[in-house]
């Protein structure tokens, strides 16, 4: 009984004890974490957060206003558990307010939308800079482009895309709307374009970790519209450097724009219509029995394009919106392949139709999810046609005659659907994704279908000895479907405010390929160690998968030895390759192995950025990327002491994943962007309006293999180690721009580039397999290199307006860069309702001669020479209008 009373007192006690303890002990706290992004789903940075009480508990706290930093992140700490209104303001936009939001123990994360709306004012944004300068998507390792350098680019899309392919070096990839692949859209329906670099994270496909962004943006406010016109001729144009007399050439360039608002705050839409027409004239460098000659063609290589885009963004709640697109490019290309030593009569018209449909939804799911969905479905056709229908005779690297022997053409259809789900909770970020890539080809493309003579020397031309003669008979229909699929997950984890740590891994497969262990784990650090935010670091490391692509696929189909025949005849009769053959002639293979793999890359890269003054930033970065399983062809059977092992077939070329490479690439980029507009204009004068940007990228480039069909020269492929084809090892690229006259805009600009490899080859079939690709003793594959070139380019660009004052509606102008970012928002000052631009863009300004088409057969004429001159200066002018 005793007993029992004491245990009974002991555990009164302890109840006591603990309920006191419980009593006296405060609740715990909560922390409010909101994620402030504009309709466009862009960050701001800079927005200010307020926090109020809705209940006792609550309205008694002091809740100070905090700042989001660079990532749109604004932390209200220490708030008791109970009810509040939360509400973020940012200079430009509407206030968002989430009227009722329950505050529990720990992390509780939100997020706003503001819409945009006119404003006059200007801000400096204070951040927590160092926390910002450690996010890995920040604007570190990247470059923006000025609105000047935008101004500069070319209005012909393919231009452009070759303009921006330079700025951001080897393997960059295109992204539009964060779409990948595509049409570039009309240069005046571009928003912004963002080059980033070193992107290592599970979200991304390839191992060259550099992205060109381009935004596009309906308009906003009244309709307006933009009309241009560019145009230019040989009368503007320099004489090509490799003929006697300049051919006749002509470019122009126009376009229609109309955008604008249709419901205030909730849809806008764009509309574009870009056309091209041109032509030139080939420029002819042969050689033939008689002699060496250069000259122009005499016909014109004329090309007609209209590339058409409508795009509709619709606000579907106050968080979700929706953007539509189509786009429409279709392209005419006459006399294509006539120059260098081909002839007129290789001349060929290529029809292209390409059709895009775009639909992406983006925003936030309830409070703690967002979303981004794209959906894209494409159909292309292209056609070719024969100028004329005749056999060829190929001399190497001396002149190629007869057709072209092209007809046929490529019908695809294809559907991608991508989407990624972020979710941040405490120190995490995750973010997880899935893209499907499913694409349905019909093909009756076919080539070479009345044979082709090659004749290793002129010599042996004039003696009537080819080396081979080989044609494809049969039927080139062929029907199949592909499918890229991928699904990745990642987390970027704040440590702490100096240090984000980013583990992930992707997963990859596709049809066709017998591999389905393609796991690419990727890891990486990004260190702001100073308090400044100015200075960071980043390493990674990761892997990598590279696909199959459908046309090394589509070729094992169509010449699989008995579908369609590649006839393969050494030493033929000529000119009647039949005569004295009394069975069917050798037939050449293209195999997959069926043990197949992905080629895989395992990739690791260190980086530096950092930020000098208010506007000069440089960064560095080093990756070194080393691949496995790279296709090259084996020549299954390649004759032994001049036999082949089966006697029915040529060369069985199967496409296996034995090969390697291996990249050590070193970027350098620095950009003084121009400051940003004054209030109002400025003065007319302002000296200190100016800019520079250079990029600097050392390239170090070797594999052994020179595709999934090339076979090594020497049979051995410890033999075939050397620079990959194309490789540049040193390129740079820089420029000046100003606009210290008000309207007045003009751009200096220069670009350099070592000379790229090329092979040594003898000429001759020395192995039997009438395959031209052998070369001399001891000399290595792409051994010999090309000169270097240069050229400089200048724009000039002036503006005025006229007619009844009007203001357009204004809008946010981010510029800086995490370790101080500065937002302007301004309603322009009134002005005439018509705007007129003149621009001139004058290409290869000093008409610097740069050479190329080096040929590397020891048997041509041409050994060791160039056989082209790049494009000479050429000036072009235009006229822009907007109403």
């Amino acid at each position: 009984m005793k007993q029992t009373l004491v245990r009974t007192a002991v555990a009164v006690l302890v109840v006591l004890a603990y309920g006191e303890l419980a009593f006296g002990q405060a609740p715990r706290e909560g922390r409010l974490l909101i994620t402030v992004i504009d309709q466009s789903n862009a960050v701001l940075p800079g927005a200010t957060v307020t926090a109020t009480g809705l209940d006792d508990a609550t309205r008694a706290a002091s809740v100070a206003p905090v700042q989001t930093q660079a990532n749109g992140i604004g932390t209200i700490p220490a708030l008791p558990q109970g009810r509040y209104g939360i509400q973020a303001e940012f200079p430009g936009f509407d206030s968002g307010v989430l009227k009722e939001v329950r505050v529990r123990a720990g992390d509780n994360r939100h997020i706003i939308v503001l819409p945009i709306k006119k404003f006059q004012e200007e801000v400096a944004v204070g951040q927590d800079l160092q926390s910002g300068a450690a996010d890995r998507r920040g604007a570190q390792f990247g470059t923006t482009l000025t609105r000047e350098q935008m101004d500069a680019l070319s209005d012909d899309p393919n231009e452009m895309q070759r303009q921006l392919q330079d700025m951001a070096g080897p393997g960059a990839v295109m992204r539009i709307d964060s779409f990948e692949g595509g049409q570039l859209p009309p240069k005046a329906l571009i928003k912004a374009i963002h080059i980033t670099r070193d992107q290592f994270a599970a979200e991304n496909h390839g191992a060259e970790g550099t992205f060109i962004d381009i935004i596009t943006q309906p308009g906003v406010g009244p309709v307006r519209a933009n009309m241009v016109y560019n145009f230019s001729n040989s009368g503007l144009a320099a004489r090509n450097a490799f003929t006697p007399t300049e051919g006749d050439s002509m470019q122009q360039n126009y376009g229609l724009f109309v955008s604008g608002g249709l419901i205030k705050n909730k849809a806008s839409f764009s509309l574009g219509l870009n056309g091209n027409s041109s032509f030139d004239t080939p420029a002819l460098n042969l050689a033939t029995p008689e002699g060496k000659y250069t000259e122009s063609a005499r016909v014109r290589a004329p090309r007609d394009a209209v590339f058409s885009r409508g795009s509709f963004d619709w606000a579907i709640t106050r968080d979700q919106t929706l953007r539509l697109s189509y786009n429409q490019n279709d392209t005419v290309n006459k006399n294509q392949g006539v120059g260098g030593y081909s002839g007129v009569g290789r001349g060929y018209t290529a029809d292209n139709h390409f059709h895009t449909l775009r639909v992406q939804e983006a925003g936030p799911i309830g409070r703690r999810f967002f979303t981004n969905t794209r959906l894209n479905v494409g159909w292309t056709d292209t056609e070719s046609r024969s100028v004329l229908e005749a056999r060829t005779i190929k001399v190497l690297d001396s002149f190629t005659s007869g057709g072209a022997q092209v007809a046929g053409g490529r019908h695809s259809r294809d559907v991608t659907l991508a989407s990624d789900l972020d979710y941040v909770r405490g120190i995490h970020s995750l973010r997880g994704g899935i893209v499907l890539n499913g694409q349905w080809f019909r093909s009756d493309d076919t080539s070479n279908y009345l044979g082709t003579y090659t004749f290793e020397d002129l010599t042996a031309y004039e003696e009537g000895r080819p080396r081979s003669y080989n044609q494809r008979v049969g039927d080139p229909n062929i029907k199949y479907f592909n499918l890229e699929s991928g699904f990745y997950v990642q987390d970027d984890i704040r440590v702490r405010r100096s240090l984000t740590l980013t583990p992930g891994v992707r997963y990859e497969a596709q049809t066709h390929v017998t591999d389905y262990n393609n796991w690419g784990p990727r890891f990486g650090v990004t260190w702001a160690p100073f308090k400044n935010g100015k200075t960071t670091f980043r390493t990674s490391w990761g892997i990598f998968y590279d696909w199959l692509t459908t046309n090394t696929y589509e070729q094992t189909l169509r010449l699989d030895g008995f579908h369609q025949l590649e006839l393969d005849v050494a030493d033929p009769s000529y000119p009647d390759p039949v005569s004295g053959i009394s069975r069917l002639p050798p037939v050449n293979r293209y195999l997959l192995d069926p043990n197949l793999t992905n080629a895989r890359n395992s990739r690791i890269s260190g980086g530096l950025d950092h930020q000098f003054t208010q506007r000069l930033r440089a960064s560095g970065t080093y990756r070194y990327v080393r691949g496995a399983a790279v296709f090259r062809g084996q020549n299954l059977n390649a004759p032994v002491d001049g036999v082949r092992p089966d006697e029915r077939f040529g060369n069985v070329v199967q496409v296996v994943a034995d090969g390697e490479s291996r990249q050590h690439i070193f970027q350098l980029n620095a950009q003084t962007p121009p400051p940003p507009p004054a209030l109002g204009g400025g003065p007319r004068w302002d000296w200190k309006r100016w800019g520079l940007f250079s990029g600097y990228t050392y390239a170090h480039n070797n594999n052994n293999t020179d595709g999934p069909f090339s076979t090594p020269a020497t049979g051995v492929m410890a033999n075939e180690w050397g620079p990959a084809p194309n490789s540049v090892r040193h390129r740079f690229q820089g420029g000046f721009t100003s606009s210290a006259l008000r309207n007045f805009v003009w751009q200096f600009d220069g670009q350099f580039a070592s000379g790229v490899p090329y092979n040594i080859q003898t000429g001759y079939d020395d192995n039997g397999d009438v395959i031209f690709n052998d070369r001399p003793a001891d000399v290595g594959r792409n051994s010999a290199r090309a000169t270097p070139t240069w050229w400089t380019n200048l724009f000039m660009s002036y503006s005025f307006t006229f007619g009844p004052r009007i203001i357009l509606p204004g809008g946010p102008m981010i510029y800086g860069t995490p370790a101080g970012v500065n937002v302007t928002t301004f309603t322009p000052p009134p002005q005439g309702r018509y705007r007129i631009t003149l621009n001139c863009f004058i290409y290869n300004a000093t008409n610097h001669v740069s050479l190329g088409g080096y040929s590397g057969v020891k048997t041509s004429p041409f050994f060791e020479q160039a056989t082209l001159a790049q494009q000479a200066r050429r000036i072009n002018v235009g006229l822009g209008l907007g109403f």
